[in-house]
């Protein structure tokens, strides 16, 4: 009896794959048809601020809503003697294999439907697939010089001792209590003579083998650009309508690096919507041949900003951390001098530059002991020009990285960054070298374990190391946050506008020869040079934008319980206008009005959700009147 049982047992089974072919065609047939009309519907309500549906099925998750549906129809034919009723139906084993039967159909459901959404995408900019051909074939013979120019080392991580770079804020001035020269950065990241040549070797294979451009036609245009995934859909999501209701129109591209990242109801309904669109890595990247060199190397963290730089349609990128909110729209950054005759902007972060002397080795880079760059100044968000007794110290005396030849200081934030495929293609491709081997190799290299160790001085020392022009903003980042009582925590960093930066370096350079009291002058009628440029960016790093995880952590509650403003009562006078209350606003028509679905709250009750954010909100709004 249990042989004939499990007879019938793999009989009805079989049976019942054949039929998921044909339900799986239905499905991804409706859901398709659901995506284009609620994709006009969303567009229209993101537009008007109004809510997305009137239906409440319209409100669930699309994915989950249509499957909801199709459970309800009987796909199978009655039988005589319902197979429930028979003993293989009430056995473990078909229990078993139908529990794993079914969990397997719906993950290739799911993942069917992603795929054929990620591939309906492309072909809508790419209808014969010109440019996504084009790309394999560049991407392939750059993977393939990385891979035959990789690290021949073990990883470096090898100290002199135990002792680290302390955490230095970089300061102004000579009177500091460590003097960041030669000898000093030398005492940490230790290489021997046989490390040093195999990775001066390795380094100069994949520079001397860099193309010099990118093929017609797979770049144009300027953009911005995000990495998202998991968590960083939604943060995305919120930074994106910041930009819309500025009045931005620059195009976006999100990158998402799996596919169980990416999300059908972001991706093929509310980005477009917004006129952005979805990356998905793996297809832009590779043609998943066997012997691809691409297929040699897997992607994570730090190194997915490089990638979504060079996948992205732009020749002009913006590229921002999925938790950076511009405040002012960025759209005429791409035509100002200080894009146009760099190709690169990098802005600030609050630490001194820690890079090892042994990069420069590396890199074959040449540092001048007679040659010095003008000194950086936090205070006044300038460089400026050396006194003449500086000039006269020996090297021993200067910190490294005053040096011409080296990387200026001080340290990159990489929370945006600017760059130009069309003259920086070279820097992009060495950066995300450093970044594919950077934490076995390169980030030591140039962070040494200080704070920030990741791929935010990979661009500028790939833009050092091959010669090429770049801005590095002077105007010093603003720290964001909120004072407790034993001190100031910080929630956010002010980054500031290039173009305006760019424009007082200048102006202040045709101050030097004036006498104090015509400058004086000049500086009081000139509201630029008097107030300096504003903030552009509001990198919200910690904690993140995300409304529940600020409620269950308890990072919008003071000691007391009571609700608190993330970045005090001086928000409004540096940036404007009421930046949290702005954000808050956001999530409430994201999340509670349109009720869009995001992964990240999937397991979140949305009513209890938008309680959270209305209680806020309602707080926000009754301390307006405490703003500076």
């Amino acid at each position: 009896m249990t042989t004939v049982n499990n007879q019938m047992l793999k009989f009805r089974i079989f049976r019942r794959r054949h039929r998921v072919s044909l339900i799986i065609s239905v499905f991804i047939s409706i859901l398709f048809i659901f995506l284009f009309v609620n994709g006009l519907a969303l567009s229209n309500a993101i537009t008007t601020n109004e809510s997305l549906v009137n239906d409440p099925h319209q409100s669930e998750n699309i994915l989950t809503y249509l499957i909801e549906k199709m459970a309800k129809f009987n796909i199978y034919k009655k039988k005589t003697v319902p197979f429930a009723k028979t003993d293989a139906a009430s056995s473990s084993e078909f229990n078993n294999m139908m529990t794993t039967t079914s969990n397997q159909n719906l993950d290739k459901m799911l993942d069917e439907t992603k795929l054929r959404l990620i591939l309906e995408s492309s072909k809508k900019i790419d209808p014969n697939e010109n440019r996504l051909s084009a790309g394999h074939v560049f991407y392939q013979s750059i993977f393939k010089v990385f891979y035959e120019g990789k690290p021949k080392v073990e990883k470096l991580d090898r100290y002199l001792s135990d002792e680290r770079i302390p955490r230095s804020r970089y300061t102004t001035g000579s009177d500091d209590e460590i003097l960041f020269n030669e000898e000093y950065l030398s005492r940490f990241l230790q290489l021997d003579q046989e490390e040093l040549d195999s990775m001066t070797e390795s380094h100069k294979y994949v520079v001397d083998n860099l193309p010099d451009k990118a093929p017609g036609g797979l770049y144009s245009g300027n953009g911005i650009v995000y990495v998202g995934g998991g968590k960083f859909n939604w943060l995305t999501l919120l930074s994106i309508k910041s930009i819309r209701a500025m009045g931005s129109d620059l195009p976006i591209e999100v990158l998402i690096p799996t596919l169980d990242e990416y999300e059908p109801e972001l991706c093929a309904r509310v980005f477009p919507a917004l006129n952005a669109r979805c990356i998905y890595l793996p297809y832009a990247l590779n043609d998943q041949k066997e012997d691809s060199y691409i297929s040699k190397f897997t992607f994570k963290g730090y190194q997915y900003k490089a990638l979504a730089i060079l996948l992205s349609s732009f020749e002009n990128v913006l590229l921002l951390d999925s938790d950076n909110v511009p405040v002012r729209h960025p759209d005429n950054l791409f035509e100002d001098e200080s894009f146009k005759s760099n190709g690169l902007i990098v802005w600030p972060d609050f630490w001194k530059r820690t890079t090892s002397p042994n990069y420069y080795k590396i890199a074959g880079i040449s540092l001048s002991t007679k040659k010095l760059y003008d000194r950086y100044n936090a205070e006044a968000g300038a460089y400026e020009k050396l006194d003449d007794s500086v000039k006269k110290l020996d090297v021993k005396d200067l910190p490294l990285h005053l040096r011409e030849g080296a990387i200026p200081d001080p340290s990159s934030e990489s929370g945006q960054l600017m760059i130009s495929k069309k003259t920086h293609i070279r820097p992009l491709l060495l950066a995300l070298y450093y970044n594919l081997f950077g934490p076995t190799h390169f980030y030591p290299l140039f962070s040494q374990g200080s704070p920030g160790e990741g791929d935010k001085e990979t661009f500028i020392a790939a833009t050092v190391a091959l010669k090429k022009p770049f801005h590095q903003v002077a105007h010093f980042l603003n720290a964001l946050g909120y004072m407790t009582s034993t001190g100031f925590e910080g929630t956010g960093m002010g980054q500031f506008d290039p173009v305006e930066d760019y424009l007082v370096s200048k102006k202040r350079k045709s101050l030097e020869n004036k006498s104090e009291k015509e400058r004086s002058a000049l500086i009081e009628s000139d509201p630029l040079l008097k107030n300096g440029p504003r903030i552009l960016f509001v990198h919200a790093n910690y904690p993140k934008l995300d409304p529940w995880e600020l409620k269950t952590s308890g990072k919008i509650f003071d000691e007391n319980g009571n609700r608190l403003r993330l970045y005090g009562t001086g928000v409004k006078a540096k940036l404007g206008h009421d930046f949290e209350t702005v954000q808050w606003t956001n999530m409430k028509s994201l999340l509670c009005e349109l009720n869009i679905q995001v992964s990240i709250y999937k397991n979140v009750d949305r009513a209890e959700l938008c309680q959270e954010i209305n209680d806020h909100l309602d707080f926000l709004k009754s301390t307006i009147s405490t703003l500076e």
